[in-house]
């Protein structure tokens, strides 16, 4: 193998590697979210979650391949052209290093995209009092109940997202207020369409296991 063809390999495996880091990094929040959006749910996605004290390590891992990926490419756009077969042309590779690093950059910082920023996070709370306010002038039925779960396994403040959207998946849930600090989701149902123990189950299903807390 010559060495424009070893350094071509080499990009390609780096970028690769780039690739396969940052879905290691966004796994502990952004791929539950996708999952459970998806409508695919196991205890066994709380296991992702395992992973959030290592992602600066996957990070890490995948900046360095990315520049590697982009050295070799360097490297390669000085030499003269030659005979050589390639797996790609340069234009191709430019190219692949190009969507490829856009997408590493998207996975990497996909927990912050996914996460609402603190002033939309005060939007949020100002809105679910005027949303509260509302519920009681519009008179929701008696027989509705709220009660406050706190959730277990939360690393991040995108994964509120995913609580939020396993239980608002759930028929007879009305609204969903889920927050990361403290880690709990405040939840009014209608009980003759739902119970506690299926609210409990929607969490637990999305890798976030929750107990109550209070109920009214």
């Amino acid at each position: 193998m010559s060495t424009q063809n070893s350094s071509n390999a080499g990009s390609n495996w780096s970028l690769g590697a780039a690739l396969g880091a940052a879905v290691a990094a966004s796994a502990c929040c952004t791929i539950p979210l996708a999952l459970v959006s998806l409508g695919v749910g196991g205890a066994w996605i709380g296991s992702l979650t395992a992973l959030a004290p290592y992602r600066w390590i996957f990070v890490t891992g995948a900046v360095a391949a990315l520049g590697y990926a982009g050295y070799n490419e360097w490297t390669l756009s000085r030499r003269p052209d030659c005979d050589c077969e390639t797996m790609f042309s340069s234009a191709a590779r430019r190219s692949l290093l190009g969507v490829g690093t856009l997408a590493v950059l998207v996975l990497v910082a996909s927990p912050y995209l996914v996460a609402p920023s603190p002033a939309t996070a005060t939007q949020q709370a100002q809105a679910a009092v005027g949303q509260e306010s509302v519920e009681k002038e519009a008179a929701l039925p008696a027989s509705f109940q709220q009660v406050v779960l706190e959730v277990e396994g939360m690393t991040c403040a995108a994964c509120p997202k995913t609580v939020s959207t396993a239980l608002e998946g759930v028929d007879g849930v009305h609204r969903v207020d889920a927050t990361y600090e403290p880690p709990e989701a405040v939840v009014r149902f209608d009980p003759d369409a739902t119970s506690v123990e299926a609210l409990t189950e929607a969490t637990k299903t999305a890798g976030y296991p929750s107990e109550p807390k209070s109920s009214s």
